[in-house]
């Protein structure tokens, strides 16, 4: 029986979303602003990118750049974006919210946890899990609220093994463990001997063209090589 592997995507942009599963990849991060770690898409963007595609979309819900601290308003504003991206067809969400002191905010999950019930969404838990100060108990309560999974570097700026390793036994199977940031495949037969089966990356390349129009020239193309190279690195390390 194969190894049950998982490969997520980021893209924010619609189109990017045209044949992900012909590839192979089993599910699609949809954020703006990718080069600011990924932010809440419009109302557009979820709803074009669902339609372009037959495998799950799970949106980013994060209101700004920076921390993971929301104030009040801007708490109301990411429910608010919870109800716009259901209503666009999502399947899931990608969120995360710590207090002042970096423990898991978790009255504002709770509520997020409520609010996505109502429209039986997934929810993943993002690199928000990197910068708390208590992961393990982090990852009890995140048990406890009911979240699929964590996307996590293993408290680093690239993917590190071996503390994903520590964050896979302390899961003890009761969340699953999402390997992001530097994923390609030059690390994935790491990462399995590691014992990560779920794969996050953002797969695209920027391409200019000869004329120059003041700065507003280029664009960003879906790098299928990359996305290839790793399915074959993940899966021939099985």
């Amino acid at each position: 029986m194969e190894d049950p592997i998982e490969i997520e995507i980021a893209i924010e942009e619609p189109k990017h979303a045209e044949g992900l599963h012909v590839l192979g990849v089993n599910r699609i991060e949809l954020c703006a602003n990718l080069n600011e770690g990924g932010l809440t898409p419009t109302f557009g963007q979820a709803r074009e990118t669902v339609a372009a595609t037959p495998i799950p979309v799970y949106a980013m819900l994060r209101p700004r750049q920076g921390n993971f601290t929301y104030s009040a308003s801007e708490q109301h504003q990411m429910l608010l974006d919870l109800d716009m991206l259901a209503k666009a067809g999502v399947g899931g969400i990608v969120v995360g919210a710590l207090t002042r002191d970096k423990q898991l905010d978790e009255r504002f999950i709770q509520l997020i946890v409520d609010r996505a019930k109502q429209y039986n969404l997934g929810i993943t838990f993002h690199r928000a899990f990197d910068v708390c100060v208590n992961p393990k108990e982090t990852l009890n309560q995140l048990v406890g609220l009911g979240i699929e999974r964590i996307l996590t570097s293993g408290f680093a700026s690239k993917v590190d093994p071996i503390q994903l390793a520590k964050i896979l036994t302390w899961s003890n199977n009761t969340i699953q463990i999402q390997a992001g940031s530097g994923v390609n495949a030059a690390v994935a037969a790491t990462l399995r001997k590691a014992g990560i089966t779920a794969f996050h990356c953002t797969a695209r390349k920027w391409s200019l063209p000869e004329e120059d129009m003041l700065g507003f020239s280029g664009e960003w193309n879906r790098d299928d090589k990359k996305i290839k190279d790793l399915i074959k690195a993940v899966r021939s390390s099985l």
